[in-house]
């Protein structure tokens, strides 16, 4: 058997030394985009047939039925 040396990947570090190369490492900077674009196919809004079919039903409160227009209809129980 021979001896083959290990192979180290990584170099041991000190604890916390990543404290130390923070301060190392550069500050990132940025510009932010300047102006603004407002395309037109994104200016409507995306509906889809029949979603607001629910409209039309009225609601329901106790035995009365109020319509988005204000009526208002008795039930019979």
């Amino acid at each position: 058997m021979t001896n083959k040396p290990k192979i180290i990947l990584k170099p041991r570090t000190e604890w916390d030394s990543w404290r130390k190369e923070l301060v190392v490492a550069a500050k990132r900077t940025y510009t932010p985009m300047e102006g603004s674009y407002h395309p037109e196919e994104l200016s409507a809004p995306a509906v889809r047939l029949g979603a607001d079919d629910h409209m039309q039903y009225p609601s329901r409160r106790g035995s009365t039925l109020c319509y988005r227009d204000g009526r208002e209809e008795k039930v019979q129980e």
